[in-house]
């Protein structure tokens, strides 16, 4: 009996929500990269103005200039004592080099966000069915029964994976049945079908290797 599978909300949901994820998590190093690591140069160029006592300025005076202006009193001294930067305190905390590496991270998160959302939308409408002669794979190629060459179920029971292997004139192709991506009770109901066109030749999973018996009676 045909049966007809479309990708489950679970998965769709799950995809797009990596893809979001990972453009989401791209936000924040774009801002460091552009605006917050040079605020944060500004403000400890200031402090360590305080600290050098330059200009007449105090570093006693730091904590109340620091809340005047809403900063953390401790951010720099906390830096430095965490790097134990004391005895070499450098120009700036987060020279071009950092910089750089923030556009590099935002870069990644944003190519992997996309390169995942490409393939949720590319994924989200595909569907395996099943006609009275034929199979669909969830590219949409229209596979006869007859040319069904075997089906291997290594990970069926464990993963709800199957993977059917094709031969059309001459050329050879496969694609996988995913009971976790596509409905379950039709892919089930698809796999027992195809099972049921198979050749009485063709294996439907694959047979373990069986060493000689070398058993002396």
């Amino acid at each position: 009996m045909p049966a007809e599978a479309h990708v489950t909300k679970t998965w769709k949901n799950q995809k797009l929500l990596v893809a979001l994820v990972l453009l989401i998590f791209s936000l924040p190093f774009f801002y460091d990269g552009a605006v917050g690591y040079e605020k944060k140069n500004d403000r400890y160029r200031e402090w360590k103005a305080f600290r050098e006592e330059k200009d007449g300025k105090k570093e006693a005076d730091w904590a109340a200039y620091a809340k005047a202006k809403g900063w953390d009193p401790e951010e720099w001294p906390k830096h430095v004592r965490e790097h134990k930067l004391q005895n070499n305190l450098p120009e700036i905390p987060f020279p071009r080099g950092k910089i750089i590496e923030q556009y590099v991270c935002a870069g990644l998160a944003i190519l992997f966000g996309s390169i995942t959302l490409a393939y949720w939308a590319g994924q989200k409408g595909r569907v395996v069915k099943t006609d009275a002669d034929a199979v669909y794979s969830p590219a949409g190629t229209r596979v006869p029964f007859s040319t069904i060459t075997g089906v291997g179920k290594k990970k069926w029971e464990a993963k709800g994976l199957a993977t059917v292997r094709y031969e059309i004139e001459g050329r050879k192709g496969e694609f996988e049945l995913d009971d976790y991506k596509f409905d379950r009770d039709a892919t089930v109901k698809i796999l027992e079908e195809i099972e049921a066109h198979l050749i009485p030749d063709a294996p439907s999973e694959p047979e373990p290797s069986t060493p000689p018996d070398n058993t002396i009676s």
